[in-house]
């Protein structure tokens, strides 16, 4: 704090910080509490080592590094006096009782009435399939079903992108009270600790039935660069036939692990958790805000994050919640009044007191005491969503070129046709599925965007994603060509893996004549690239919510086979615009007063022209404005004259040629 703080420093307890919800660097007020404080007689803990447990929990050290962590389940005060209280006094007096261990959670009665321990979902939001295969495959380990062969259990290995809820699932599993967890984690990679460490924890496993073992990145531990783990897991895996020790394995990719361990009697059963889809984000919005967010607001949010697996979510929401503080804070001029929940201190409750209720006060707003019109503010609302989801992208797409289009229909002249045929092609499948599955027709899997230079194809491309809120993955063709072998087809496979992760989503191939040239004009290298693009979109037939676009100045180069239907099923030609696209265009581009008597006599100069060039012609002539007045120093003559228009005309140069035209009719009468 240094010797002269600005602000006196208060110091308190790490527990008594956690217990009453209290940050580092906030702004309090302490004052003198008129509550009476209880001895307590009797305090109950529950030793929860080694999981980060929320509520009050505080850390026992003793010799030899060991370190437990217990938890107040409830204290007792004293018998005589009624009522319940925030504060207690603990003394020699105080008797401390020690729980066998985390509360059980609530149980499923089964049709034999049998009841089993299951998963807590209560933190679980959008894996109601994957967990509940777990919790049977748990119950089997429980009953122990007679089996011809022994337990008839099937080892587990879960795997999903990055933040889908794999080390969570593990996690949960592991505060199961209905047998003993082992978890076999990361260890020092000397190979004698390493085998030793695995065969003890499968042999303490096996004498502790019916039991589970745990292993989170499994890839780290056994890849196919690792054989000799990978072979040591897998004889402990075999010694494990008929017992009841349950084996649940977490990865991100099966394929990332060495295929031996996925035989049969191994890890055979593979559960994927999935990016989650618009009722799993719903779900997992609802845990993550601690409250139902059911409005149709909030769903709007959940329709709105594609490709968000949990834990970007989570990030989302966080970082709603800054926005929504940050502008309380504003109004506050920085400072933030922190208090202890005054009411728990006098409101009357039952001689036994929930210390898990007592840990849940908050620095932000007094939720059960303050009353105060600043109080609602704090809570996330939609709007504080939307500027959050302007930051947070999803995990699918941050390792390659990603964009937010910005970019309107109205932003783009004598769009009006495009737009209404791009709703045909992806309004009518997003908004009356029915309809189309009625009729049978079958969404499309690609549209080439073809024309003049300048003629505003991606920036089309573009509107289609901010139109209908789809994820935008732009790539130049001329970028995935690389001199090295092979890189090439996989970085157009990356770019096909991000979309199916990312859907619904739209990938924009910019240039596509660098990769999709016909076969018989390319190299080898232009070969085995476009030969990847096709077999990449014949695997769009299996997937769902991805559409391609891709848009090219010179569509008689491409190869036939991408132009066929079922890959690039719409040709749309984007054209010079017309005399009403071209008046939008100027007035768009225009925004300056503009003195023209004849303002279509300009409409009619422009023609010929792309909507590129008329934008320069635009900047020209505003730029003559400007010379002409900085000339005339002092004269109230302000704006555009045609003799500006008619000097910048002179200074732009039509780009697109009668021939290029006639190129364009051949290819769309062909």
């Amino acid at each position: 704090m240094g010797n002269s703080p600005k602000l006196r420093p208060a110091k308190m307890t790490d527990t008594l910080r956690t217990a009453f919800g209290f940050k580092e660097g906030s702004h309090v007020t302490i004052s003198k509490t008129t509550a009476h404080i209880l001895h307590a007689d009797r305090i109950t803990l529950t030793d929860v080592t080694p999981s980060d447990y929320v509520g009050t929990t505080f850390d026992v050290s003793a010799k030899k590094g060991l370190r437990k962590r217990f938890y107040v389940e409830h204290i007792e005060p004293s018998g005589t006096q009624a009522g319940s209280h925030g504060l207690f006094i603990c003394d020699d007096k105080t008797h401390f009782n020690l729980s066998g261990g985390l509360p059980a959670p609530e149980a499923i009665i089964l049709p034999n009435g049998d009841a089993f321990p299951v998963l807590d979902t209560s933190r679980i939001g959008g894996l109601v399939e994957q967990v509940k295969e777990l919790n049977m495959r748990l119950d089997r380990l429980l009953h122990k079903f007679d089996h011809p062969h022994g337990s008839a259990n099937r080892h587990v290995l879960l795997h999903g992108y990055e933040g889908t809820g794999k080390s969570l699932v593990l996690n949960r599993l592991a505060q199961t009270t209905a047998c003993k967890v082992f978890r076999l984690g990361r260890v020092q990679m000397a190979s004698g600790r390493v085998l030793a460490t695995i065969e003890s924890t499968f042999r303490d496993a096996f004498a502790s039935q019916p039991s589970v073992i745990l292993m989170d990145n499994i890839e780290k531990l056994a890849s196919s660069e690792s054989e000799l783990y990978a072979d040591a897991i897998g004889m402990e895996l075999d010694k494990l036939r008929g017992a009841d020790v349950l084996v649940v394995a977490a990865t991100r990719s099966p394929l990332s692990v060495d295929s031996s361990l996925t035989g049969p009697g191994r890890l055979s059963r593979q559960i994927e958790l999935a990016i989650p889809d618009v009722p799993a984000r719903r779900q997992i919005l609802n845990v993550l805000m601690g409250k139902p967010v059911d409005s149709h607001d909030f769903a709007t949010i959940a329709a709105k994050t594609h490709g968000f697996t949990g834990k970007d979510l989570g990030l989302l929401v966080e970082e709603a919640n800054d926005t929504a503080f940050s502008k309380v804070g504003s109004e506050k001029e920085g400072w933030v009044d922190v208090h202890a929940r005054i009411s728990m201190l006098h409101s009357p409750h039952n001689s036994q007191v929930d210390g898990s209720v007592h840990s849940q006060a908050t620095t932000q707003v007094q939720q059960l005491t303050d009353t105060s019109p600043e109080r609602a503010d704090l809570n996330a609302t939609v709007e504080d969503f939307e500027v959050a989801l302007s930051v947070v992208r999803p995990t699918a797409l941050r390792e390659i070129f990603f964009e937010t289009p910005k970019v309107q229909w109205s932003d783009i002249g004598g769009s009006d046709a495009n737009k209404q045929r791009f709703d045909e092609i992806i309004g009518w499948p997003l908004h009356h599925p029915e309809l189309m599955e009625q009729f049978e027709i079958p969404p499309q899997k690609g549209v080439l965007l073809y024309g003049p230079p300048g003629c505003s194809k991606t920036m089309t491309a573009q509107a289609v994603a901010s139109t209908y809120d789809l994820n935008f993955i732009a790539v130049k063709g001329a970028e995935l060509i690389s001199m090295y072998v092979g890189e090439s087809e996989r970085a157009v496979r990356e770019v096909f893996r991000k979309a199916r992760q990312a859907a619904p989503c739209i990938v924009f191939f910019d240039e596509i004549d660098a990769i999709g040239a016909e076969r018989e004009s390319g190299g080898t290298k232009g070969l085995n690239v476009l030969t990847t693009l096709l077999n990449e979109m014949d695997g769009f037939e299996a997937m769902k919510d991805v559409l391609v676009l891709a848009a090219t100045n010179k569509p008689e180069v491409l190869d036939p086979a991408l132009l066929r239907p079922g890959r690039f099923d719409e040709h749309v030609y984007v054209g010079l615009p017309t005399a009403n696209a071209r008046k939008e265009i100027l007035k768009m581009s225009l925004k300056v007063p503009v003195d023209l008597t004849h303002f279509d006599e300009l409409v009619d100069t422009t023609q010929g022209y792309s909507g590129a060039e008329i934008v320069a012609i635009c900047t020209s002539a505003k730029r003559c404005a400007v010379r002409r007045m900085m000339a005339s120093a002092g004269s109230p003559d302000v704006g555009l004259h045609a003799g500006d228009f008619k000097a910048a005309i002179s200074q732009v140069r039509k780009g697109v040629t009668d021939e290029m035209l006639s190129v364009y009719d051949n290819f769309a009468s062909r």
